[in-house]
């Protein structure tokens, strides 16, 4: 079946390197968006492997996730991997949650790609609650196409898109009834900010989903710039730093912390920009001028010089 949502998952695909026989991983929740995700790979040809993360957090609904994962892969043909991915109670659940997922991912994976689901609506999503939660231009900057292993063949599409083809094509699909609760900070942008947007302008959603491919685009390119100010040990000499514009200054410590583990948040990088000397960084990192240059200690090593 060709549609123009078909057409331009295929041309995503194509972009992605995903052409038929191309082994990958797919990571399905038996919701929509994953549920296209697998059913458009199944066409076109590609090798892929279904995986499902089962939570265990809703009790029968969970398990009937899990069934619904099964039926779509027999109708597809597509071998399925159920992985447990139950956690104990604790803070910060979305994110042990997400880090499970994507464990069971990379281990199923190996090193063929992994396709998830995100669509445009998740990129405009992200784009909105990285903004305001980093107050850098870095947040737009949102679900990337390919972010390494990880591939993104719906993000042309949005949400409504996704389910209008699966309606048409008659494939069944199973919606979460907690990304209707607004508790997440996700779902208050989903439900709340998103359509107060599309309001103001009606094309808000894939304007923002635009703004995030530019800036990709343009972050690519001051990566690489930024990267020539960084030595091949890591360490960022004072005078050439000095010398570069400010924006390749940020992005050059950022990139060279990177390396070894560190975030430096907007202080950090506003200290040793402006007057670089010894610097303890999050999570006992370190930052210390040798011989002329910024160098970046792992996380850790501050704690190992007390001890020491």
């Amino acid at each position: 079946m060709s549609t123009d949502v078909a057409d331009r998952i295929a041309a995503r695909a194509d972009a992605l390197g995903l052409a038929a026989g191309t082994p990958v991983v797919a990571m399905i929740s038996g919701g929509a968006d994953s549920t296209l995700l697998a059913v458009a790979l199944a066409d076109l040809g590609c090798a892929a492997r279904l995986v499902h993360v089962a939570h265990a957090l809703r009790g029968d609904e969970s398990e009937a996730d899990a069934m619904a994962c099964r039926a779509l892969a027999e109708r597809l043909a597509l071998p399925l991997q159920l992985a447990d991915g139950r956690v104990a109670d604790g803070g910060n659940l979305e994110a042990r949650l997400r880090d499970v997922r994507r464990a069971a991912a990379t281990d199923a994976a190996g090193d063929d790609p992994i396709a998830t689901g995100h669509t445009l609506s998740d990129r405009a999503e992200t784009v909105l609650y990285r903004l305001a939660a980093s107050g850098t231009p870095r947040g737009l900057t949102a679900l990337p196409p390919r972010d390494g292993q990880w591939v993104r063949p719906l993000i042309d599409c949005s949400r409504d898109e996704v389910r209008r083809e699966l309606a048409a094509r008659g494939i069944a699909w199973r919606d979460d009834p907690t990304n209707l609760t607004t508790g997440p900070a996700r779902n208050r942008i989903r439900l709340d900010v998103l359509p107060a947007l599309a309001l103001a302008h009606p094309g808000a959603e894939r304007n923002l989903a635009r703004a995030a491919a530019v800036a990709d685009d343009e972050r690519a390119l001051l990566d690489a710039l930024a990267d020539d100010l960084i030595r091949h040990d890591g360490a960022v000499p004072i005078d050439a730093l000095a010398d570069a514009p400010v924006a390749l200054q940020r992005i050059a410590l950022r990139r060279a912390a990177a390396r070894v583990g560190v975030t430096l948040g907007h202080d950090d990088v506003e200290a040793l920009r402006t007057a670089a000397r010894r610097r303890t960084l999050p999570g006992a990192a370190m930052a210390e001028v040798v011989r002329g240059a910024i160098t970046f200690h792992p996380p850790g090593s501050g704690r190992r010089e007390e001890i020491a």
